[in-house]
């Protein structure tokens, strides 16, 4: 079978030699030179699989340091979480100064793209006329910050990222590049359980219902990482008990969508701030899986703060000294509102002896501003 790449590839270096030759005969200017050296470099990069544009964010050059909100702080232990109201790509970066190759696990549910205009990462709704692919805003979105979330992990550290039908084939060709094939696993999610959605009804796709999502694994070094087991509960003898099983591709038993509106719910009397919310049962057992009893976990779009949640129970569970890092946005005051106050009325309701800090990212000029 002919490779009709590669020819068009020859082809193009062909050229580019062949007006090299053109130049040195007619003594050209030196650097037009460079640009043709350049022109090579960019032809012998080998494309792997997914190929998009790079897109420079609004805010993303600007200078800025995290500040204490120190009204906000939550003081019960030594130890303290953090949770960080700024730009994630932003903090990220701050991050990476201070906690490079020193995080265990990243949990993260990034937007999905599928035009909801929810915390305000959406590309779905601005795609331009000069984009060449449907698709690339979105993953240039979610490169610039798995490239520092690979930076941020362990040697033997984990993200997990949850993901719809929407994203899936992208982002799985997307980890390949940033982790190696041979790093990335795929789970599935069953996101309704008639045990615990009862009347509850799933939008349907062309007559098929949506019942699941899908969370990509991706390993530092897969062969140097071992999970831990995993707490499911099983019906016996008329109860619910939970045992301790080996994790498998099909996540049951780990709470669904409504029941994870249920949490919220209980907290803030509404079960619809969020569209697509994991339980916090879920998110809990990545932690248990991938984590040692003082590991570091991150989720750079924290939403309603449920990593911290699951983070601070899993403590309380096993004597845990774990620590949180959350970066939420503050679209529509979701950082203060929800996720600061979800994690005060967690600490409170369920006794966990924890502390917060409350950071804000704000730019040099209004920092210094400040400091006048």
């Amino acid at each position: 079978m002919s490779n009709i790449t590669k020819k068009k590839l020859e082809q193009l270096k062909f050229m580019v030699l062949e007006l090299e030759k053109y130049l040195k005969e007619n003594f050209a200017p030196s650097h037009l030179f460079l640009y043709l050296d350049e022109l090579k470099q960019k032809i012998s990069e080998k494309p792997f699989g997914l190929v998009f544009e790079e897109y420079l964010e609004p805010t993303e050059n600007i200078d800025a340091k995290l500040v204490e909100q120190c009204k906000l702080r939550i003081g019960n232990n030594k130890k303290i979480n953090q949770l960080i109201e700024g730009e994630n790509l932003h903090v990220l970066k701050i991050l990476k100064q201070n906690y490079n190759g020193g995080i265990d696990v990243i949990c993260i549910d990034p937007p999905y793209n599928t035009g909801m205009n929810w915390l305000n990462y959406d590309d779905h709704t601005y795609l331009e006329k000069e984009d060449s692919y449907t698709h690339s805003k979105w993953l240039s979105f979610i490169k610039k910050r798995l490239d520092i979330a690979y930076e941020l992990l362990t040697e033997t550290g984990v993200i997990f990222i949850n993901i719809n039908e929407n994203e899936i084939g992208n982002l799985l060709l997307l980890c390949y590049m940033i982790f190696g094939e041979n790093n990335v696993d795929v789970l599935i999610w069953p996101k309704t359980d008639p045990r615990f959605d009862r009347n509850r009804v799933e939008k349907s796709f062309h007559n098929i219902k949506i019942t699941h999502e899908y969370v990509i694994v991706c390993f530092k070094n897969k062969n140097h990482t071992n999970f831990n087991k995993i707490k499911l509960p099983f019906f016996i003898n008329n109860q619910w008990i939970e045992s301790y099983v080996e994790m498998e591709t099909i996540l049951k038993g780990l709470g669904t969508t409504s029941s994870a509106k249920d949490e919220i719910a209980e907290i803030f009397g509404n079960r619809n701030f969020f569209q697509t919310p994991k339980p916090m049962k879920l998110i809990k057992e990545f932690v248990r899986a991938a984590s040692k009893p003082d590991s570091i976990i991150l989720d750079f779009f924290a939403g309603s703060g449920t990593t911290g949640h699951a983070v601070m129970d899993l403590n309380k569970e096993d004597n845990g000294n774990r620590l949180f890092i959350l970066v939420n946005n503050n679209e529509r005051n979701i950082c203060r509102e929800i996720t600061y106050e979800r994690l005060k009325w967690a600490i409170d309701k369920e006794t966990y002896f924890e502390s917060l800090k409350y950071y804000k990212l704000v730019s040099d000029s209004l920092f210094f501003s400040l400091k006048k």
